[in-house]
């Protein structure tokens, strides 16, 4: 017969015991974070942070633009998304935080029809905002193809598809993006083209 000093030891202090391996939950949560310290979305916070730097896009005509930015990425050559929404940013524009040094941005707008969306070089300081105008101008007439389909019985208890094909013209819009000097941090509130 085994007695129970053979056993293993109780744990008496009631802590789970640990693997000597981190789970794998925070090793993903490190790996996103470490990835994703490039920018960081419509932020406004009371005092820059440390090695980060802000751009502030906004309208040179008051309107509520729903934004999307994009930054070029050298490693995979092609932009990714920093930010899209399909509402106006809080105060009329939008603040980006991003890591010192150039980074090449393109500009576009989900409320409105836009022929190509604006590209630019953005210098960002540390600790600075760089303020990016951006104008709308008229670039004609677009016309937007919408197809509807509805499947169903019908009258006669047969399955049928009706597809209805229509057309609608608006008018399309080239951004234009001009980065300004860098100023010292405020908040968004402060800025002189806040709402």
């Amino acid at each position: 017969m085994i007695s129970d000093s053979v056993l293993a030891p109780k744990n008496t202090d009631h802590r789970p015991q640990t693997t000597g391996y981190w789970p794998h939950g925070l090793c993903l949560l490190l790996f996103v974070l470490s990835i994703s310290g490039c920018a960081t979305p419509n932020v406004n916070p009371s005092q820059p942070l440390a090695s980060t730097g802000y751009a502030d896009f906004h309208p040179a005509e008051p309107e509520e633009l729903w934004w999307e930015v994009s930054r070029f990425d050298e490693s995979s050559q092609s932009y990714q998304k920093l930010f899209s929404e399909l509402t106006p940013p809080k105060g009329g524009f939008l603040r980006l935080a991003l890591a010192p040094g150039r980074h090449r941005m393109r500009i576009t707008f989900l409320n409105h029809a836009i022929a190509k969306p604006a590209e630019m070089d953005v210098e960002i300081q540390d600790g600075k905002i760089t303020p990016v105008r951006v104008a709308l101008t008229e670039a004609g007439t677009g016309s937007v193809r919408t197809v509807d389909q509805n499947a169903g019985g019908s009258a006669t208890g047969r399955y049928r598809r009706r597809i209805r094909i229509g057309s609608d013209e608006s008018a399309m819009y080239s951004p234009l993006a001009v980065a300004q000097p860098p100023v010292a941090y405020q908040r968004k509130e402060q800025m002189p083209y806040a709402r």
